[in-house]
This record gives C-alpha cells, sequence and structure tokens, in this order.
C-alpha cells in the first residue's frame, strides 16, 4: 500500500471468538500498530452437517454477537459474512486492491479437525500464491499441539494410543520454557479480560474498522449476523446461556471457588460440581491455556492429587482426544479399532426413540436424556451412563449417539464428542474394556443416591421410596403406570450378555 494508506491486517476469526490473549490477532495487532479489523466466514458445509444443532448455532452466534460488541468498542470492527472464506477473503481483497487499500496479512490460529484443515491449506495457498497476502498462524485453543507431542523414541513420528504415556509427556512438557511460557502470556490476556469485567475499556486499543476501509466504496458483502440470528432463532429450543469471553471468566471464576472440591464433587450430577467450561472451550471464548493461568494450575504434575490435579487431568484429555482425531481423521466416522469397525449392533429404531426421549424405565438414563433436552447440556458422569447403555443395553451403534449429542449439545465439540463416545464403546483408543458394562440401577444408586437429579428430570418418580428410586419397576406394573413411567425397556442383565457376545465375536 502507499503512504496515503498505511497497510493493515485482517484477522479471519474461526473458533477464537474473543480478544483477550488471541495470539494470531495480536501478532497482526503489534505488526500493524492496531490496524486490524475481523472477518467471520459463515461456510456452507458446517451449516449442512447431519449432526448440525440450532441450539448450539444459537450459542455460537451470541458468542459472536458479542466479539462483535467489544471489537467495535475498542476501535476496531468485525464483519459477519454469508460467504464461503475462499470466497469472500479474494472477493474484498480485490475491491479494495482498487483503492490502494487491500490488506496485507491476513492472521488466523490453528484448528485441528480434518475439515478445517483442508479448509486452511487451500485458503493459504490461495492468499499467498495468488494474491501475494502474507499469511500467519498461530496456535491458540490447545494448549500442546498433536505435532508437539509425539513419541520421543520415534522421533516424534508416532503418536500416543493410550492416554497415560501421552499425560505424562503432556506433563512434562507444560514445565518446559516454551509451554510454560504460554500459560505466563496468558496472564496479560486476563489481565485484560478481568479490566473488561470491571468495565473499563479502551477505547482506541485498535485504530481501523471497516467504515473506513470501504470509504465511499460499497463493500461487496453486507453484515450477515443478524440475519441468521432471525432465521435460526425460532428452531431454538433451549434458553441460551450467557455467552462470549466475559460469561467464560464468570463461569471460571465461579468454578474456582470451588476447584480443589472437584475430585469430590464431580461425579455427583445433583450438584453443580463441574466447571462447564467446554461451553467456552468449544467456540474459543476462552482456552486451555487461560484456564490453567487463571486457575494457577501450571505447577501440578501427574502425581499430583486433589481435586485441582484432577481437573487439569480432565483438560489433558480433552487435548489427547484431539491429538488421535489430528493423526487419525478416520475416527471422526469409524472405530479407532479396526477389528470393531463393522460390529452387528441391532439397531432398533424403537430403543433409540425411548433412550433420545428418556423413556428407557431407567430414572437415571431417563434424567440424563431430559437434562439434554431441555438444557442442551448433560453431566459428564451422566454422559457417560448413558452412551454406556445405549450401546451395550440396547446394542445400538455408538455413532447414532454420537450425532444425537453433536444435535443436541450445545457444547458438541467433534474430538471430545468422538473420544467419549468411542470410550463407551470400547472401540476407542485407550477405551473402556467391552467387558466393563454399567449397571444403571447400581450406577444412580452410587451417584445420586437420595434421587435429587432424577427427581429434579423424572417428575413421575417425585415421592418413590429411595430403595425403589434406581430400580422402579419393583413397586409392580400399576403403580408404574399410575404415575405415568415405563416399564425397563430392556432386562440389564440379559442384555449384558447380549453385548459380551457382540464383542466377543469380533475380539
Amino acid at each position: 500500500m502507499s503512504d496515503k494508506h498505511p497497510t493493515w491486517g485482517l484477522h479471519w476469526f474461526r473458533r477464537d471468538l474473543r480478544v483477550a490473549g488471541n495470539p494470531a490477532l495480536q501478532w497482526s495487532w503489534k505488526k500493524h500498530e492496531g490496524r486490524v479489523v475481523g472477518i467471520f466466514c459463515f461456510d456452507s458445509k458446517f451449516l449442512a452437517r447431519t449432526d448440525f444443532s440450532h441450539n448450539r448455532f444459537g450459542f455460537f452466534l451470541e458468542t459472536l454477537r458479542e466479539l462483535q460488541e467489544e471489537m467495535r468498542s475498542i476501535g476496531s470492527d468485525l464483519l459477519v459474512v454469508d460467504s464461503l472464506p475462499h470466497e469472500a477473503l479474494p472477493k474484498i481483497h480485490a475491491e479494495l486492491k482498487k483503492t490502494d487499500r487491500a490488506f496485507s496479512t491476513l492472521s488466523f490460529n490453528r484448528d485441528y479437525e480434518p475439515f478445517a484443515r483442508e479448509r486452511d491449506d487451500r485458503i493459504t495457498r490461495i492468499l499467498q500464491e495468488d494474491l501475494k497476502v502474507t499469511v500467519h498462524t498461530e496456535r491458540d485453543h490447545l494448549l500442546i499441539e498433536p505435532l508437539e507431542i509425539g513419541k520421543p523414541s520415534s522421533g516424534g513420528s508416532l503418536f500416543y494410543q493410550v492416554y497415560s504415556p501421552f499425560a505424562r509427556r503432556w506433563f512434562e512438557q507444560l514445565k518446559t520454557e516454551e509451554v510454560a511460557g504460554r500459560v505466563a502470556i496468558q496472564k496479560a490476556g486476563l489481565k485484560y479480560l478481568h479490566k473488561r469485567a470491571a468495565g473499563e475499556i479502551d477505547r482506541h486499543l485498535f485504530c481501523l474498522n471497516w467504515k473506513k476501509l470501504w470509504g465511499k466504496s460499497r463493500s461487496p458483502f453486507s453484515e450477515s449476523l443478524e440475519d441468521f440470528a432471525q432465521k435460526n432463532r425460532p428452531h431454538q429450543t433451549v434458553e441460551i446461556p450467557a455467552a462470549g469471553s466475559l460469561a467464560a471468566l464468570k463461569r471460571l471464576q465461579q468454578f474456582k471457588r470451588n476447584v480443589d472440591h472437584y475430585g469430590d464433587r464431580r461425579d455427583i450430577p445433583s450438584l453443580d460440581g463441574t466447571s462447564k467450561m467446554s461451553l467456552y472451550l468449544k467456540n474459543g471464548s476462552i482456552t486451555s491455556a487461560q484456564i490453567i493461568a487463571e486457575l494457577d494450575l501450571q505447577n501440578l504434575t501427574m502425581k499430583s492429587e486433589g481435586g485441582r490435579a484432577k481437573f487439569i487431568k480432565e483438560i489433558a484429555w480433552r487435548e489427547f482426544y484431539y491429538s488421535i482425531l489430528f493423526h487419525r481423521p478416520s475416527v471422526e466416522k469409524k472405530a479407532f479399532l479396526e477389528k470393531y469397525a463393522d460390529l452387528p449392533w441391532e439397531n432398533s429404531q424403537k430403543l433409540f426413540e425411548a433412550w433420545k426421549e428418556g423413556r428407557t424405565g431407567y430414572p437415571i438414563v431417563d434424567a440424563g436424556m431430559r437434562q439434554l433436552k431441555q438444557e442442551g447440556w448433560m453431566h459428564n458422569r451422566v454422559r457417560m451412563i448413558v452412551a454406556s447403555f445405549l450401546v451395550k443395553d440396547l446394542l445400538i451403534d455408538w455413532r447414532w449417539g454420537e450425532n444425537y449429542f453433536m444435535k443436541e449439545l450445545l457444547d458438541g465439540d467433534l474430538a471430545p464428542n468422538n473420544g467419549g463416545w468411542q470410550w463407551a464403546a470400547s472401540t476407542g483408543c485407550d477405551p473402556q474394556p467391552y467387558f466393563r458394562i454399567f449397571n444403571p440401577e447400581l450406577q444412580g444408586s452410587r451417584f445420586d443416591p437420595d434421587g435429587t437429579y432424577v427427581e429434579r428430570y423424572v417428575p413421575e418418580l417425585a415421592g418413590v421410596p429411595k430403595k425403589l428410586l434406581h430400580a422402579p419397576e419393583k413397586m409392580g406394573e400399576a403403580a408404574l403406570k399410575k404415575r405415568g413411567y415405563p416399564l425397563p425397556v430392556v432386562i440389564h442383565h440379559e442384555q449384558k450378555e447380549k453385548a459380551l457376545a457382540l464383542f466377543k465375536s469380533k475380539s
């Protein structure tokens, strides 16, 4: 660009929907002295996925809205366009080039899902080779990227397929100067976020917006965020929680007060004992590094004990599943363990519908499925119970459940959702052994002993004696019918034997 129009940077937002501690955005801000604007491109393939969720999309749109307002409040802007990135970015570049205002750099943070990697490679080629634009990428939503954590004995070329050695290596790297620095640098991002939470806004942090760029020219794209929101809103079936980085910080601070008790409370679904950070990690309103920094977890080791240690190991699990997806992208559609790729599932549509509607006759399962339907979220312990029940009691393909979860969960995230389902189904990497089959009655009695969780979501069973609450069929068919609650759709011990035979046939 000429002296009259100094260079500026375009930041392509994807799953990094925040300003605080955003490394690629920060790189562009420094390089162009604040002359940076953002863009978000809706991808038609994303909106056409079979596991598309109107509720999750609604939460995503609210996250975008919060980000757009923030960008505008600090002197920049975010343009949300209804166009594929390989169409939108070259078109914007061409239009602005007419007035000598084309962007000289494109920044974005890396993604690790199969489709995203192909898309990003394509965009990089177009911009660098055809438009001669500098493309700069950074690591962001994972603390340690998949290619950074290969097995040392293999020169890093082999990836870990079992969690424990992966986690040991992950914790080792957490202590290195490089990775420790990634956590430390997020202290500055959190400081900015805390100031925002207190109402302190630097309205001149950036010094460029889309209106200035277009001048008297006409933008080839109209702002599409509100249009998407209006079209999606009638299809939303749950209340959309507070979204964005400030909401993420508020929730994290609430969890911070109880993190030391996480180990004792995390498996009790009637308690607010989990972080619920998955909601905000999914869209990049907050990152693993920021959570570790805010909760001061960076000095923990694999051998550490207590609630804080258990929690950081959950972060490591999330990164483990992303490593698996990166190195073995085929898991998105098939079993990690190839010997279980074609298990002869029964796949009863009738039983699947009973599971989805929370009408299986197993109270802990039904409570979880109704919570999912009503809130777009389910407690993690209960996710494991209902997943095991679908696969090993109802003998239904885990992919049916995985797809349904993605349709219903506000925090639906490909890698951890796929990893969790394949773990429960015993088809994934480092899975639960196939012969370990949850007994839903015992699971309910153990983790919801007083029935608080069940009664919250299955009101038909309110007032049932505690000793019968997780086995209400013992009251008799007439008593259940009077309450409007079904008999068990299957008999657990019979289905367990079928499941064992099914897996043994392929073992």
